[in-house]
Order: C-alpha cells, then structure tokens, then sequence
C-alpha cells in the first residue's frame, strides 16, 4: 500500500481493500424456536375468573379464550375449536386402539407361554388395561 509524502494513500488506493467485513447474522436453530415456543406457553398470565384474578399458563389463556370466542359465535373460532376437537379425539382414539393392539398382543403371549412371562409383565398388563377408556375395552 503506496502513500505520499504526507501519509496519505495514493489517488486510487484505499487503506483497507477488503472493506468492512459484513454483519455476521446468527442462525437461529429450530431446535431454539421450538424450545422459546414451548417455554413461552408457560409463561404465567392474569385472566379474571368471576370476580378473581387468576394466574395461568399462557396456553390455558388462549384456550378459554378460542372457547369464549366460539361459545360467542364467531365463526373462525368456532372453525378453529372443532378441527382442535377433532384431532384430538382422532389422536385419543389411536391411542385407545393401539393400547388394546398391545393387550391382545400380551394376552396372546400369556395365553402361548404362560411359563415365560414373569409377575412383572402381568402387572404392566393389568396397569395398562386400567389406562383403557371403557368406551373401548370393557373390562
């Protein structure tokens, strides 16, 4: 880097020839969207119950809040409430069934060699025949 007499850098050359190096960004990670999500949900909030001031998680809030919105006849939230509805029976239902899948698979197997299963299967069995909706599995 050529200067002059004076210090200066030459007409047409400049002290730093890379220039000023960008802003580095930082990447923000699912993994950090996904866990500031989760932790935001819990995040306590007044709602007024009758005449009492409550605290609750962030998540229950909007919950009532969707529900008082559909119950008022909004349309959107009622749209909204029962596709949730929706899913979750649709959700429960699968885990019903796929908890009766495992007791018929177990009984099966305690039925073909009763000499293997120990006292431990046979109570993990009866805790999860208890787990069962009665709607599903009536016992």
């Amino acid at each position: 880097m050529a200067r002059n007499r004076k210090g200066q850098f030459e007409k047409g050359t400049t002290g730093n020839p890379r220039g000023r190096p960008r802003k580095q960004r930082h990447p923000i990670s699912d993994d950090q969207v996904r866990r500031d999500f989760f932790e935001a949900e819990e995040t306590l909030v007044p709602i007024v119950v009758g005449n009492k001031r409550e605290m609750v998680p962030a998540r229950v809030a909007i919950d009532k809040q969707l529900i008082f919105k559909a119950a008022t006849g909004d349309p959107r939230a009622m749209a909204q409430y029962y596709k949730r509805k929706d899913r979750f029976v649709v959700e429960y239902a699968n885990q019903q069934l796929e908890n009766l899948r495992v007791i018929v698979e177990s009984e099966d197997r305690l039925r073909q060699f009763p000499e293997d299963v120990t006292d431990e299967f046979k109570r993990a069995l009866s805790l999860l025949k208890q787990t069962i909706d009665r709607h599903y599995y009536p016992i």
